[in-house]
């Protein structure tokens, strides 16, 4: 079983990286094979909207741009994981711009599969389970309009298909400083159950 961390931090320390790892070594601890993904450490493009506004992305589901910058490395990387952590501080009640630049690449590549005549290739977060975890530095506001955000994208990329037995959004899961100690540990309880599921 392979899971995903995707990391919108962009900072090596801290509460979210902490959340980060706190992900990574409870995946690892349960024998899941574990890549984390720090989205800045890599180049990534905003969308450039080709054409009138739909590129290759609509109907072949790739970026056009993707090999310019790193984001058809890391698109590829989707398809070989089973489940998928998403962590991300919360910026003006969103996701990090790195994450909401992935995201919005990511959704136009595979939201779109819902429209093919072909129904044999699914997104690639189809019938996968997410957890979707956001970090609230300062006054610890905007917690639910980032998880609401993450939670809209993945669900528009068929990642909250039903039955939820193992697939589907597991868990959202927002952290401030006052309650950053006990949500490592729902973090680490809500890891180890999606793992133990997929088993």
């Amino acid at each position: 079983m392979k899971l995903l961390i995707i990391s919108g931090t962009p900072k090596k320390d801290g509460i979210c990286q902490s959340l980060v790892t706190t992900a990574a070594e409870s995946a690892a601890g349960l024998g899941a094979e574990t890549e984390v993904i720090r989205l800045f450490d890599h180049k990534l493009q905003p969308c450039k909207m080709c054409r009138d506004g739909w590129g290759p992305c609509r109907e072949e589901h790739f970026c056009k741009f993707g090999d310019e910058d790193d984001f058809s490395k890391l698109h590829g990387r989707f398809a070989k994981a089973d489940a998928f952590v998403f962590i991300t501080p919360v910026y003006w009640g969103d996701m990090s711009e790195a994450m909401k630049c992935f995201i919005d690449k990511l959704r136009r590549c595979e939201a779109s599969r819902r429209w093919d005549t072909d129904k044999t290739v699914p997104s690639r977060l189809a019938n996968k389970p997410s957890i979707l975890v956001v970090s609230a530095g300062g006054s610890g506001n905007g917690i639910l309009g980032a998880l609401t955000q993450m939670e809209k994208a993945v669900i528009h990329m068929d990642g909250d298909n039903s039955p939820k037995e193992t697939k589907g959004i597991c868990d959202l899961i927002g952290v401030n400083r006052w309650n950053q100690q006990y949500m490592r540990e729902a973090l680490k309880a809500s890891v180890a159950s999606m793992v133990g599921r997929l088993k």
